[in-house]
């Protein structure tokens, strides 16, 4: 609960980031460079303003009658059960496992080719005129299916041609989504439920504590951007700067390739701005997550608010039971990576992001509990 909530405070410098470069950065410190909180005083590079019992409005939490309802029947969907058929031919709605093979000018291009296939007719997944031609077709039967792309089309080279598809029918089936009855919910197994009703307050609860978490953080996000504008910043050390940039950059580049895509694409995606200038755009998130970093730490300082080594090391000792989740092969390789001061600042960040959840005063939004 609490990690989700500073997600809006730490942008995209995570716990899991707090292992990167610990030893050169550890070094820049002890030799004057502003990298850490505890390198300077929070006081010099922000002037506070209103930061308790701030007032913010937010979306009371609620589940609808209506949520529940498309909450139920999503998860009925989720267990749905195929059945084959035969003695037919292709209908809408039916699955059809499909070969194909798409030519342009007869040579096969590129993405056009596949084999067992599942496609649900009707969907609307391949261009307009495919899963038309696909309907009375019968298992075992090959046809030629002329089509023409869009234009435009994601792939311009074939953006308004004609091409014709080359299709196999290898199997129909019929998908059924289960109806809600009190049998079926007690074939779930879930311990305190044995009948619909049961099982809708049971969903019910579930839906308002994750309403409930989701007010928490937009509370959090709300009172965070009003303290703000509240307060005056000057410059950010450039030594934190750096920091928080090379973390974000680093991050950045592990969401990019896992995504594949290059770091400016995806910059520019998540961020705005243009692909081109990525890296003044991510130096400026890192400048606005530093900021943040400050003016929590001066609300600590305010309020005596600190983070002791015995909770640091309890705490470090905790996260490095997840080692292999990181990657490592044993503890004692996992904690040699961490940035003990980086660790420290975000325990500090998150006891700060409690006191001010506990102080900040919530209004309606136009809901009601």
């Amino acid at each position: 609960m609490k990690k989700k909530i500073l997600a809006v405070i730490l942008g995209l410098v995570m716990v899991g980031s707090l292992a990167a470069c610990a030893g050169k950065e550890a070094d820049e410190g002890k030799n004057g460079e502003l990298t850490y909180l505890s390198d300077f005083q929070a006081k010099d590079y922000v002037t506070l303003g209103e930061y308790k019992g701030v007032e913010v409005e937010v979306e009371q939490p609620e589940v609808t009658d209506d949520y529940l309802q498309g909450y139920i029947e999503f998860l009925l969907a989720q267990d749905v059960t195929s059945t084959p058929v035969t003695g037919r031919t292709v209908e809408v709605g039916d699955v059809a496992n499909i070969d194909y093979e798409g030519k342009l000018d007869g040579v096969a291009f590129e993405g056009g080719t596949a084999e067992g296939f599942d496609l649900e007719i009707g969907s609307g997944r391949f261009i307009d005129g495919f899963e038309d031609g696909v309907v009375g077709m019968e298992i075992g039967e090959t046809k030629d299916i002329p089509l023409t792309f869009p234009d435009p089309y994601t792939n311009p080279d074939l953006a308004g041609k004609d091409v014709i598809f080359t299709v196999t029918v290898n199997s129909i089936s019929v998908q059924e989504i289960p109806e809600l009855t009190d049998e079926y919910v007690a074939g779930l197994g879930i311990e305190e439920c044995s009948n619909v009703e049961e099982y809708r307050s049971y969903l019910r609860d579930i839906l308002m504590e994750q309403a409930k978490e989701s007010f928490e953080n937009d509370k959090l996000n709300a009172a965070i951007m009003a303290i703000e504008e509240n307060t005056v910043f000057t410059d950010v050390p450039g030594g934190m700067l750096n920091r928080m940039n090379e973390t974000l950059t680093a991050n950045i580049s592990a969401y990019a390739n896992a995504y594949g895509m290059d770091i400016g694409t995806y910059v520019a995606n998540v961020y705005g701005g243009s692909a081109d200038a990525y890296q003044d755009t991510l130096l400026e998130q890192a400048r606005i997550t530093a900021q943040r970093y400050i003016m929590m730490s001066a609300i600590a300082d305010e309020e005596g608010i600190e983070v002791t080594d015995e909770e640091l090391e309890a705490d470090i000792s905790e996260e490095t039971a997840n080692y292999a989740g990181y990657g490592y092969t044993s503890e004692e390789e996992y904690t040699e990576t961490i940035d003990k001061e980086a660790y420290r600042e975000y325990l500090l960040i998150q006891k700060v992001a409690d006191f001010l959840a506990e102080n900040t005063v919530a209004g309606s939004k136009g809901q009601n509990n």
